[in-house]
């Protein structure tokens, strides 16, 4: 299999260890995202409502459910799961002795993801338990020793550490703060960068996000205006989970049978739509990617909650977790295993997708044109939000009014974005800035090759060689260019 990476995106699927088919490692952590935090003095290397435990089991839990047999093996390799999060609650109470509590919004989206998977558990949904008659060891390990330690730790949570968490949500507030997020974007992107020039981009995508929006605008309207007419359509519209759906699968069928159009090849497998378990949809961004599993599809795993409000971005986000974006990326054919993790790339490539299905004409309507517009105003505001709630000593309300003023998002999701963006310093950054260096060095490759410039080609340099770092990219790009003009 494809080495995965991960995604709100790629929304960490490749957190999963099932996703790998590999045996779950039993400890109850911060999943992937803490890798940027391992030098930070941060429960936030504990506690994280995207890539945490709570996210990740859950899905190997899915999964098997959904065997046939192997559900004593699977009991066993489970059996310590109590354990793991017994000693979560020992280095959560550290943390509080030590004051390195995690911020009070990421401890809220932790409890509340643990307290329904527990009402799951209790309940025994068939998500997670098997009606075989085989399967009673495994469903006893859920139901029995899982299911009260989940309770135990959402009590430990809502007494004991809550009260404790920090009141302010940024990395500047830890000793060597700034440091932690200097390496955690370089972790998450692949680049050196200083706030003046993350900020300076941002501004930049912005200011050009709001130029394509006032191209689409009625007459007499500004971009201002679009977007509060958007808003308040949002708020009025009756689409269904159903019709969320519907409209995301429309989109991704088109962009596949299609795709050929821009690209050397068209992935060999579809990608179907599936919905999110309930427990994860009121803290869970929009979709995430999965990736085929054994002779089945690739999936897009959409958050159906509040479905009038997503359908203003459906397409655009389709294309993003599937084709041209995440799918294609990991199906694209290579000579070897892509290997290696990079969100800058990764990210960068679908969001990059979203302009070039524009350009493909995929876009079924100006409203979902302006849809993806809207989409890049929330990702270039990331570029502003993130640095100053980390390090400029920004406010989770700041964060939330500044995009409130930039986006067409819903308040509720804003606040589900920025306490993600408080999560996982770093991340967020890596959509905006990958994409802004593969469509910075498109334009130079187009003006130094003129018309020996290919579309296809140069989608064939970044994507064939797979997952590297951005400068990477730059370096194999500009070699392209060379050897067409030779």
């Amino acid at each position: 299999m494809k080495q995965l990476a991960s995604s709100a995106a790629v929304f960490f699927l490749a957190l999963s260890a099932n996703a790998l088919g590999q045996a779950p490692s039993i400890t109850a952590d911060g999943g992937f995202a803490a890798t940027a935090l391992t030098e930070c003095k941060t429960d936030l290397r504990y506690l994280n409502q995207v890539t945490g435990w709570q996210v990740t089991w859950p899905r190997q839990w899915a999964g098997v459910a959904n065997r046939d047999d192997g559900f004593t093996e699977a009991a066993v390799e489970w059996q310590d799961a109590p354990q793991a999060l017994d000693a979560l609650i020992g280095k959560l109470r550290a943390g509080i002795d030590n004051d390195e509590t995690a911020p009070r919004p990421v401890v809220l989206r932790v409890t509340q993801q643990i307290s329904d998977l527990a009402s799951d558990l209790e309940t025994m949904n068939p998500r997670y338990f098997s009606e075989s008659k085989n399967a009673k060891p495994w469903n006893g390990l859920l139901s029995v020793r899982v299911a009260p330690m989940l309770r135990m730790l959402e009590s430990f949570l809502t007494e004991e550490y809550l009260p404790a968490a920090k009141g302010t949500p940024g990395l500047s507030g830890i000793a060597n703060g700034e440091a932690c997020f200097r390496n955690a974007v370089e972790f998450w992107t692949t680049l050196t960068l200083t706030k003046e020039e993350i900020e300076s981009i941002g501004r930049r995508m912005l200011d050009d996000a709001r130029t394509d929006l006032a191209a689409t605008a009625r007459l007499d309207e500004t971009a201002d205006d679009v977007m509060h007419r958007l808003r308040d359509a949002q708020n009025a519209d009756d689409t269904t989970e159903e019709e969320l759906i519907a409209i995301s699968q429309a989109a991704l069928d088109q962009a596949h049978d299609t795709v050929l159009g821009a690209f050397l090849y068209q992935p060999p497998r579809r990608i179907v739509v599936e919905p999110m378990a309930n427990h994860l949809q009121a803290s869970a961004p929009a979709g995430y990617y999965r990736p085929p599993q054994g002779d089945g599809p690739a999936g897009y795993i959409i958050n159906p909650s509040r479905p009038g409000e997503r359908r203003l971005m459906a397409e655009v986000i389709a294309f993003h977790e599937g084709v041209p974006g995440h799918h294609l990326f990991f199906d694209y054919p290579r000579d070897r295993e892509s290997s290696g993790f990079n969100a800058g790339l990764l990210e960068g490539w679908a969001i990059y997708a979203e302009y070039v299905a524009d350009e493909m004409g995929l876009y079924s309507t100006t409203l979902d044109r302006q849809g993806m517009m809207t989409k890049h105003l929330w990702a270039a505001s990331r570029l502003l939000v993130e640095p100053g709630l980390h390090l400029g000593g920004w406010t989770r309300e700041d964060a939330i009014g500044f995009m409130l003023d930039n986006t067409v998002l819903s308040r509720t999701e804003i606040e589900i974005e920025v306490d993600r963006y408080i999560a996982m310093p770093g991340h967020s950054l890596s959509y905006m800035l990958g994409a802004d260096l593969i469509l910075t060095e498109r334009e130079q490759a187009r003006e130094m090759l003129g018309e020996k410039f290919d579309i296809k080609d140069f989608h064939d340099v970044v994507l064939s060689p797979g997952v590297r770092p951005l400068p990477q990219v730059r370096t194999d790009v500009r070699a392209w260019v060379q050897r067409v003009n030779e």
